[in-house]
């Protein structure tokens, strides 16, 4: 596997010599446009552009799930040409993105997402909701899928909201109702926000966020009355306030929370400063 990052930087390392900072950003992507046509003995005097142009689709996608699970930044020429022929190479993508099951899974499906939402290419929603669904704890991958959910608008609503009644662990439950949250209001979601905000033992911030993020008004005699309860924590008690701010509330209900942990520090914070 050929590390063109480093291959670059040995291309422009005399042509940089005795420049300044300005001069070299200014002649680096010059550099770069010109090497990525340049014909290259560590490439059987193929140029980078040319050396994946002529790969096959399958070949293309081989050779970044190889750069994906070394942890090296695929070539930009490969994503190029991946791109120029996404009409071959996009269901070759899915395909590894949905069916890989080996080492460094989650690292590479990221990677994978991440380059479907730089390519503008279509996601694979419905997977991303499976994923989520049967996660029992966050990870770097269900996030960035949690992300894209986010984002799909109401086409995914019925599909999330159905798939957060079915799961049976706490992360994806809290994962599809912070989804749901970003998508257009729906009574349902905020019902189901304000029970978990009212009987929740721990995760109180979060629902609360969620409540100041979803709109609803009525949640605001819900928030009012958190601030007043006996043993409320300093970390709950600010969560609740910024969402009853979010609503367009004010009010001037203060606590003392001496010998809370997350108080005391914040407290020692500013002291330091």
């Amino acid at each position: 596997m050929i590390d063109f990052e480093q291959k670059f930087k040995e291309y422009i390392q005399s042509r940089i010599v005795n420049l300044n900072e300005r001069e070299i950003d200014i002649l680096v992507p010059k550099l770069y446009m010109s090497w990525l046509d340049t014909p290259a003995d560590w490439l059987d005097s193929k140029s980078p552009n040319a050396y994946f142009s002529q790969m096959e689709a399958a070949e293309l996608i081989k050779n970044l799930g190889e750069y994906l699970l070394a942890g090296v930044n695929a070539p930009g020429p490969l994503l190029c040409s991946i791109a120029d022929r996404n009409k071959q190479t996009y269901p070759l993508l899915v395909s590894l993105l949905i069916n890989y099951d080996g080492e460094r899974e989650d690292a590479l499906k990221y990677a994978i997402v991440r380059l479907i939402e730089e390519m503008d290419f279509k996601h694979p929603y419905a997977y991303y909701i499976d994923v989520i669904k049967t996660a029992d704890e966050a990870n770097d991958f269900t996030e960035i899928c949690a992300e894209e959910l986010k984002n799909a608008g109401q086409q995914y609503f019925d599909e999330s909201f159905k798939a957060y009644k079915e799961v049976n662990t706490p992360y994806a439950a809290d994962c599809f109702l912070d989804i749901l949250c970003d998508m257009p209001f729906d009574e349902r979601v905020y019902d189901c926000v304000l029970e978990r905000f009212l009987y929740c033992e721990d995760g109180k911030a979060f629902y609360a966020s969620l409540l100041g993020k979803l709109g609803e008004e009525k949640a605001i005699p819900y928030l009012s009355d958190a601030l007043r309860l006996e043993g409320i924590k300093y970390y709950d008690y600010i969560a609740v306030k910024n969402a009853l701010e979010a609503l367009g509330s004010e009010n001037d209900i203060e606590r003392d929370f001496s010998g809370d942990k997350d108080y005391e520090k914040l407290a020692e914070l500013g002291d330091d400063n």
